[in-house]
């Protein structure tokens, strides 16, 4: 695999992460494989520093490499820590590899968020020169804004000089503005791009050493049938595609553009969308639309499924389907709102009170969860139970390079629905329906309400089969039966549930277990291991709960192995914990973690390094 990683490091406003975006679009549109994401952003409003990460490769890439080849410095920020706080924020600079590649703004003022944060190239000159770091400087504010009297267009003035001296089309470039622009801006564009590249070929830059690796990305073949696209527009395209007619929800970071990506393309379905008062509120206004008939789902964070937890209870006891994607960041309370983090699995199984059955599965990245989240609408109508996604802040706001997604593979399984005819027969014959009759599977055909026949009843109190509120022992003891034990074992025998898939050596000597995003790094982790002379393998896992019916498969994972590590974003071990309860029981000296809580990415060198130092039981103790 040949991939080259590059950090876009400026401010928050300055139009750093629209420069990187439209660099990344770029190269897909030339061929290559692609990610790009949030690498370092605040959560606060105070046009703090901000690094978006983009990995361009000849094959498909699934997360973060360890060092950048390149770094663009749109500020000051980009090398040295120049916070007032001077809490210990770490730059980009440090990360940058040995040899590698550094463009940054040389203007004497910049202007808008960046003034006063010039670069002052010479407090790292030294530095650069012990590592070999090759710096251009580009007065592209000054020349944005003297030239154009445009300083909104000096990163399209970077573009323009990134593609002189990496030998890019100029054709590549100017279609993508055409995608975003008209008349005039588009026309400054242009001009603010030539500008960039005249200069960098008046400077006589080239780099001629990359021109081969970045034909290697080009030569990739077509792109034409790959997509661009971000993990919260895969989920909401997902769940489209997959017949949901109603989404309520309440924005909140980093859940909010499956919002708004069901803002934008609801209403061409004939759906309805509701922001809510808060999270709470929504979550009900799903049971309500369930309850109705139509496919409902919600997005949210940590903080707004806590809010959930009361609704969530009802559907346990009422069986109304509904479906929660929860995009984790880093926790309790606030926490860190724009930062990684895999700290609720532990909620999304066991949260809310009393017991009953739900479903959790985790995508690892878009393509995945596109194709995920029908198997999940399917299977919660399948078990009228609360369907929960389960993934992160890196797979929710990053963007992939996909193969065309495609809606005629989906196929939608509304479950054990009754007809109106049914419903007529069993009147006309002297019966009544029954919404939580007893079956053998534990599952009750459901009806809506306003079906000819059919009185419904939905009840959060315990119930008959009628629905009607009860607290005889003999129905409660059927009741549960029916909603949790007759669920599981139906579960167990299900082929539908998304399976673990295996990676890796078959005898490999040391083993990992994940989830979510993690997924790419361990992989790359793997590889770098096998270099040194030990085998690996993965079990990735895409069903958390019912976790029972994967248990003999993980548990003959971990008895092959010498020494297995769970990989996971959080300080307590969390997916450890769940499987040594479900499936093998504490095993301190073989059953370890390699943990990651500080917000930041996992990358393969952190998982290696703690591999090689033995992983963690729980964060900060070997």
């Amino acid at each position: 695999m040949v991939d080259f990683q590059v950090a876009a490091s400026g401010r928050a406003g300055d139009g750093s992460y629209t420069a990187a975006r439209f660099f990344a679009e770029v190269m897909k549109d030339l061929g290559a494989w692609l990610s790009i994401w949030r690498e370092d952003i605040y959560s606060n409003i105070e046009t703090r520093p901000t690094v978006f990460g983009i990995r361009i490769s000849s094959e498909r890439v699934y997360g973060p490499n360890d060092l950048w080849d390149m770094l663009w410095a749109l500020d000051q920020s980009a090398i040295l820590d120049d916070s007032p706080d001077k809490q210990g924020r770490i730059p980009p600079l440090p990360k940058l590899r040995n040899g590698g590649y550094l463009l940054y703004d040389s203007s004497a003022k910049l202007q808008l968020v960046n003034s006063g944060h010039e670069v002052k190239i010479e407090a790292v000159e030294e530095q650069l020169k012990e590592r070999g770091i090759r710096s251009f400087p580009i007065p592209m504010g000054e020349m944005a804004s003297g030239q154009l009297q445009s300083y909104r267009v000096r990163n399209t003035v970077a573009l323009g000089v990134m593609a002189q001296m990496l030998d890019l089309p100029d054709d590549a470039f100017f279609n993508r503005f055409g995608q975003s622009f008209k008349d005039e801006i588009l026309e400054l564009n242009k001009q603010a791009y030539t500008l960039g590249r005249n200069y960098a070929s008046e400077q006589g830059w080239s780099l001629p050493e990359l021109h081969d690796v970045f034909q290697k990305f080009r030569s990739n073949g077509s792109s034409g049938s790959r997509q661009f696209i971000l993990g919260n527009e895969a989920i909401a395209h997902g769940a489209l595609a997959a017949g949901c007619r109603f989404y309520a929800g309440y924005p909140i970071t980093p859940a909010s553009e499956v919002l708004e990506e069901m803002a934008k393309h609801m209403p061409k379905f004939g759906g309805a969308i509701l922001q809510a008062d808060d999270e709470m509120s929504a979550s009900l206004h799903l049971l309500g639309a369930s309850y109705a008939g139509a496919r409902s789902m919600t997005a949210t964070s940590g903080p707004g499924f806590s809010l959930m937890q009361e609704p969530i209870s009802a559907t346990l006891i009422n069986e109304t389907p509904i479906v929660i994607m929860l995009a984790q960041r880093g926790g309790p309370g606030t926490g860190l709102p724009t930062r990684q983090g895999q700290e609720d699995l532990n909620m999304a199984v066991f949260g809310s009170h009393g017991e009953g059955f739900r479903i959790v599965l985790a995508p690892s990245d878009a393509e995945e969860a596109y194709y995920m989240t029908p198997t999940l609408f399917n299977l919660s109508d399948r078990y009228q139970c609360l369907g929960v996604f389960l993934y992160d802040q890196f797979l929710a706001q990053s963007m992939y390079t996909t193969e065309q997604l495609d809606p005629s593979r989906v196929v939608i399984d509304r479950g054990k629905l009754i007809s109106s005819e049914e419903l007529l027969d069993i009147r006309e014959g002297g019966g009544s329906y029954h919404r939580y009759a007893m079956t053998d599977d534990g599952l009750s055909p459901r009806a809506f309400p306003g079906q000819a026949g059919a009185i419904v009843y939905a009840n959060t109190n315990e119930h008959d089969e009628s629905g009607y509120t009860t607290e005889e022992s003999v129905l409660r003891y059927d009741m549960m039966l029916k909603r949790v034990t007759k669920r599981y074992k139906l579960a167990s025998e299900d082929p539908d549930f998304p399976a673990p898939q295996f990676f890796g050596d078959a005898d490999g000597e040391v083993g990992f277990l994940c989830f979510g995003s993690a997924y790419g790094p361990v992989l790359e982790a793997m590889d770098r291991l096998r270099a040194e002379g030990t085998s690996c393998k993965l079990l990735k896992l895409r069903t958390l709960w019912p976790l029972h019916r994967d248990a003999p498969l993980i548990r003959e994972f971990i008895d092959s192995a010498r020494k297995v590590f769970t990989v996971e974003q959080n300080i307590m071990g969390q997916l450890r914990g769940l499987i040594q309860r479900e499936v093998c029981g504490p095993q301190p000296d073989k059953l370890r973690s390699v943990l990651r809580w500080d917000g930041r990415l996992i990358t393969p060198a952190y998982i290696v390094d703690r591999v090689l130092s033995g992983g963690e039981l729980i964060g900060g103790e070997a």
